[in-house]
């Protein structure tokens, strides 16, 4: 029952520490969201996004869309495991 009550109160006191984080941009995916979601699914044992088009798909993202950049694109780097911009 101790065990119980104590597990109980570090759930609620975890809980309490993730709440959802708001900016202005909500409905935009930063690069940041993106490469948290790109190591997020690199290491879930599945095979990795092919491109960041894929990673919209994570629950995190999902109902954002890309931010936008003129004259670049968003592509994903194999090499060093992160979502960049590069020239189009």
């Amino acid at each position: 029952m101790k065990n119980n009550w104590m597990m109980m109160v570090i759930l609620a006191a975890a809980l309490c520490g993730c709440g959802k984080k708001t900016t202005a941009n909500s409905g935009v995916a930063t690069v940041d969201d993106l490469n948290q979601a790109l190591s997020i699914m690199s290491m879930g044992g599945k095979h990795a996004p092919v491109s960041v088009s894929d990673l919209m798909n994570f629950p995190t993202l999902q109902g954002k869309s890309l931010p936008a950049s003129p004259g670049k694109k968003l592509v994903i780097d194999h090499s060093k495991h992160l979502v960049v911009l590069v020239d189009e």
